[in-house]
């Protein structure tokens, strides 16, 4: 072999050399964008990190960082970690931040949260993934139109809430109770929804709803003198997020009205009754499944349905009750998943983490990784399913 043969190859080696490391070090990038911190999003990210943690894409020390809301370049994965801290503005630099890190996922908090990011990357041509929990608004919000007709590039879960289960709770609270109020955001489609669902089953119950609307938290001291003053015996929240519950309690207080939340894990923030799904989560163990399968290649996003439950369970805080000077009745005591008095809950549920079972079942991984991808498979949008789904909707229109 000549001198001039044996350059040639070494240069070539040399330059292909660095293409190779380059490869090798390639590793995917994910967007973790929450909206802001409350129970729920507390749940669902204990649950996907607990996911990544245990199938080896994180190892402890990887999490220790992400639980103090910190990102990382780690050695499987490079996680973006944003809070939007309920801020529009804020969520639009997470997002960029994200474009300019070449983010190839998504993994979103909340209706708001997922609502922007789909907004903001459903026109490109090869979208990055996205992948939700915590949103309970994704067919109201233009997001997907049902589990199955629904962007490539989208999926996720959605935490059904069933009004039926929640608005029943005031009259087991009362049965005596005649007008209840109810309040909620023009801004926030989800809450628009459901005060019309609300006014809608409490008129079949013979329980007259009267609504005010608030557009930023000191309309709450006018909505909630507004709804006293029209006869309301207790206040019904409907699912959205709003920054003045603090505020909202202390008027309850004052005016000797119970508060009722879409969710029971607001019982534990101060609500004297939360009812709605319960079980997030689990919903974020599966969609940290959803993650898992995309990055190992197992799974096909564009085939494979969002995930709906509608698990529901009601919970009661006696310390809100004695503060409204409400005496919770007998029925819903016997009921509640849980009870919080003194701050605490018998049953071994926390503020942080309002749910009582909040660990992955402990198996060996390859036996997990077959139960998960059953489950996965599961969620196959077949042909039939799909005719089903847009025969449904072009009824619903």
């Amino acid at each position: 072999m000549t001198k001039t043969v044996v350059l040639l190859l070494t240069l070539i080696g040399l330059l292909i050399a660095p293409v190779a490391i380059a490869q090798a070090d390639d590793k995917p990038t994910i967007a973790w964008m929450k909206w802001g911190d409350s129970s729920n999003v507390a749940l669902a990210e204990k649950a996907i990190l607990d996911v990544l943690e245990v199938y080896g894409f994180i190892n402890a020390d990887e999490r220790a960082l992400l639980n103090d809301e910190r990102s990382i370049e780690g050695e499987r994965l490079n996680i973006i970690y944003g809070d939007a801290l309920f801020d529009r503005m804020e969520a639009n630099s997470l997002i960029d931040e994200a474009f300019d890190k070449d983010a190839d996922v998504f993994v979103t908090f909340t209706t708001q949260m997922t609502q922007i990011v789909y907004y903001a990357i459903h026109e490109f041509l090869d979208p990055p993934k996205l992948i939700f929990t915590v949103t309970s608004g994704p067919y109201i919000t233009g997001v997907a139109q049902s589990s199955c007709i629904k962007p490539d590039f989208v999926i996720g879960t959605v935490p059904v809430t069933n009004y039926e289960d929640i608005v029943p709770l005031l009259l087991m609270q009362d049965p005596e109770m005649k007008v209840a109020g109810a309040i909620y955001s023009p801004q926030q489609r989800a809450s628009e929804v459901g005060v019309a669902r609300i006014s809608e089953i409490g008129e079949s119950l013979g329980l007259t709803v009267v609504a005010e609307s608030i557009f930023a938290p000191p309309d709450l001291y006018q909505a909630v003198e507004n709804l006293a003053d029209q006869g309301a015996e207790a206040i019904i929240i409907p699912i959205f997020t709003f920054q003045g519950l603090s505020l909202l309690l202390s008027l309850s207080y004052d005016y000797g009205l119970p508060v009722v939340f879409s969710a029971p894990q607001n019982a534990f923030r101060g609500g004297t009754i939360g009812g709605g799904f319960y079980g997030l989560y689990k919903q974020g163990v599966i969609a940290g499944n959803m993650l898992i399968g995309h990055l190992n290649g197992d799974m096909d996003i564009s085939s494979t349905g969002i995930y709906e439950s509608e698990d529901f369970a009601f919970a009661v805080n006696l310390d809100a009750a004695s503060l409204q000077d409400v005496e919770i009745s007998q029925t819903l005591l016997d009921g509640a998943a849980y009870i919080v008095e003194n701050g605490q809950s018998a049953q071994g549920v926390t503020r942080q983490y309002p749910e009582a079972d909040i660990t992955l079942p402990d198996m060996p991984l390859e036996e997990r990784r077959a139960a998960d991808l059953e489950f996965l498979a599961g969620l196959e949008c077949t042909p039939e399913i799909i005719a089903e789904q847009q025969a449904a909707l072009d009824a619903a229109e």
